[in-house]
Parts: C-alpha cells; sequence; structure tokens
C-alpha cells in the first residue's frame, strides 16, 4: 500500500497479485479442448488460478475548519483467471463527500458506478449446455441464461447517529441483472445498518 498526501491530501494506493496452486475446474473445455458440455466428458482440471486487483482512494477537497471534511474519490478494479473464475474483470469507481451540511459534520453523500464482466468462456459453456440439452427458450426452468456484463450505479447518504452507529439508505439501478440482458433492469432501495463497539 502506498499512501501519499497529494496537496496535503491522504490517498490510500493499493496493488496485489494473488496465485492459487489449488486445483480449479475449466470453465468450458474438457481434457481434450473441446467444449465439455456437448461432448459429455469430465471439465479438464488446471493447476493453478490467478489474479490481480488495483485500488486508489484520495481526497481531493477540505473544510478549513475540518480536514476530515470534503470530495474523495476512489476506483478498484479486479482482473481473474479467464480459464477458470466465472467473472474475468470488475470495475468500480465513485465519490464520496464528508460533511456536505454543517449541522451534519460527519455524516457522507456518495455515488458509484461498477461494471461486472462475465468470463466469455462461461457464457459460451451455457450457450453450450443449452444446446446440449436442445433448450432454447428463455422461460423454460431448465435453460442457463448466457451471462455476459451487468452495470450498476448506487446513490448513498449515511447519517452518522453516534459515534457507533451509522444509518445509510441507499438506491441502487441495475442494467443485465446477473448480466443477462434478457432480465429487465431493476431499480432497488435499500438500507444499511453499521454499527461499531
Amino acid at each position: 500500500m502506498w499512501t501519499p498526501k497529494i496537496n496535503g491530501l491522504p490517498g490510500e494506493y493499493r496493488a496485489g497479485y494473488y496465485y492459487s496452486n489449488a486445483k480449479a475446474t475449466d470453465a468450458y473445455k474438457d481434457a481434450n479442448g473441446q467444449p465439455a458440455a456437448l461432448t459429455g466428458e469430465a471439465y479438464r482440471s488446471s493447476s493453478s488460478k490467478h489474479g490481480m486487483w488495483l485500488g486508489v482512494q484520495q481526497q481531493l477537497t477540505t473544510r478549513a475548519s475540518d480536514q476530515s471534511r470534503g470530495l474523495s474519490v476512489f476506483a478498484n478494479a479486479t482482473m481473474h483467471d479467464k480459464k477458470t473464475n466465472a467473472v474475468d474483470n470488475y470495475v468500480q469507481a465513485g465519490v464520496v463527500y464528508k460533511g456536505v451540511f454543517d449541522a451534519r459534520p460527519k455524516d457522507d453523500i456518495g455515488f458509484a458506478m461498477a461494471r461486472v464482466h462475465v468470463n466469455p468462456a462461461y457464457r459460451k459453456n451455457a450457450q453450450a449446455t443449452n444446446q446440449a440439452r436442445a433448450i432454447y427458450d428463455f422461460d423454460n426452468p431448465d435453460y442457463l441464461p448466457p451471462q455476459d456484463t451487468e452495470y450498476s450505479a448506487e446513490l448513498y447518504y449515511g447519517i452518522h447517529v453516534t459515534n457507533w452507529l451509522t444509518v445509510r439508505p441507499n438506491l441502487q439501478y441495475i442494467r443485465h441483472p446477473g448480466g443477462v440482458s434478457q432480465l429487465d433492469d431493476a431499480l432497488i432501495g435499500g438500507l444499511k445498518i453499521q454499527s461499531a463497539f
């Protein structure tokens, strides 16, 4: 983790890589490199999997009366092994403003957008599975919907009730839920209660 100060304001920058030598199952192919869902053979085994992540959080503005107040930006990205993972990459970015109102200096408001991309091999496997079963009707309960990309946006307001309790009502909009384009977009209201003792 790198924690520089830009114009005297704090930031955190993270990067990481993981490698696992635990056995993992291929998302699409059998031992002969053919679609396992069509051949009926077992999915081939991989001796490892890997991935990496990046994370950035940086405060951009402050209030003279309280340096913890102000606008911050953040972004996160993860990339995963395309042979074995259902999701091959994820990207998120957003902004948070702490202390918008002088009367509520510890409240915060935030907005973020995210994109989840499903591994193309995982999508091909769903298509091959449907082909093997001769099921092409989305409304059939045995149909396996091919997944692609899900997009989401969230707006929240964090109410600092006490030093140990924060209440965060939020509103989320999800396009192509689960990466399935045939599904209707979703608008969801939520409430998060966070406590610390």
